[in-house]
């Protein structure tokens, strides 16, 4: 087990990361930071998911690790930010073996394609550009057809303004483009048609279903 494998790196000793705190180690894709806080480690993204500055800098109380640039917040078990316009950071599997700190290199869901789902949900019904631009992106490389995310779009335009919009115009007009354009444009559609459904729906009263007249 104490074998390094395609999956898992050394971080370093135990005592190392408790002297010290923290660490940062190359992940697969991007740094991880290991943390070691009232007597467990854990492990996330060393980018703040909102823009990107390194959470190793950040400050750290009662499990709660805090960004310094915008001072977005992260729940270090889960990754799950107390604000809403920072989405949430991605977390990696940690290993004590031996005394030495292993850590899983790759950061994944166990259901992609659901999690994205929610994720555009969310960003779509509090008209956040950025949640909604990191969900499209994330559906699309879970292999989400572009059809079904303009159905997921769509549904919540009619379902949360009480009438046709000028936002689901726009997305219905992209949506007939997107055969014809290459995949960043298409992606880009895609993602000003959803952000002018959501700014539509804003605010907005839901569909109230009618009766018919008599």
């Amino acid at each position: 087990m104490d074998a390094p494998s395609k999956e898992f790196v050394l971080a370093g000793s135990l005592e190392e990361l408790k002297i010290k705190g923290r660490l940062v180690v190359h992940g697969a894709h991007r740094p991880i930071l290991v943390i070691y806080d009232r007597g467990r480690v854990f492990a996330l993204d060393n980018r703040c998911p909102h823009m990107g500055f390194p959470l190793e800098r950040g400050s750290l109380e009662d499990g709660i690790l805090t960004c310094h640039w915008h001072h977005a917040r992260f729940d270090l078990e889960s990754g799950c930010t107390f604000d809403l316009w920072a989405d949430d950071v991605p977390i990696c599997a940690v290993e004590v073996r031996n005394g030495d700190v292993w850590v899983k290199t790759a950061f994944t869901q166990a259901d992609p394609v659901a999690h994205w789902h929610q994720r555009l949900a969310n960003g779509l019904a509090h008209d956040l550009g950025l949640i909604i631009a990191k969900a499209i992106h994330g559906q699309l490389a879970a292999g989400v057809p572009q059809g079904e995310i303009v159905r997921q779009v769509a549904l919540f335009g009619a379902q949360n303004r009480d009438g046709w919009s000028v936002g689901l115009t726009i997305l219905t007009a992209l949506a007939n483009l997107l055969p014809v354009l290459p995949e960043e444009e298409a992606y880009l559609a895609l993602f000003h048609g959803a952000r002018r459904v959501a700014a539509d729906c804003n605010g907005e009263a839901p569909r109230r279903d009618r009766a018919p007249l008599g």
